[in-house]
């Protein structure tokens, strides 16, 4: 995963973080098939929806595994938490920690 791919998924993660989504994770919209194997113009997009939903579920379980300092810079950084001491040497680990880790989990489903 390049660092691009992974900031656009962190600030994906912030939004997700943010709302207040209570749905238990089920989708508004269910996936089927019309006759002829046809597809729905919103298609898809819906497939594009889950999917950035698995990368951000996927990314929160990682954060929620990094060190304690580590996290802290994360919800500091993208969800506007208090920044405490050495928060630029943690993001920078956090960011290399997820960046490597994610990339390991790639690999793995490939």
């Amino acid at each position: 995963m390049s660092i691009e791919r992974l900031l656009q998924i962190l600030d994906d993660w912030a939004l997700y973080m943010k709302s207040d989504n209570h749905k238990l994770g089920y989708p508004s919209k269910s996936l089927g098939m019309s006759s002829g194997g046809e597809s729905t113009e919103d298609e898809f997009e819906s497939m594009l929806s889950a999917m950035d939903l698995a990368n951000v579920r996927i990314i929160d379980a990682i954060i929620h595994d990094l060190p304690k300092e580590q996290q802290e810079s994360i919800y500091a950084r993208y969800l506007g938490a208090k920044k405490k001491s050495l928060y630029e040497w943690h993001l920078n680990h956090a960011i290399d920690n997820l960046l490597t880790i994610s990339s390991q989990i790639g690999r793995a489903h490939v």
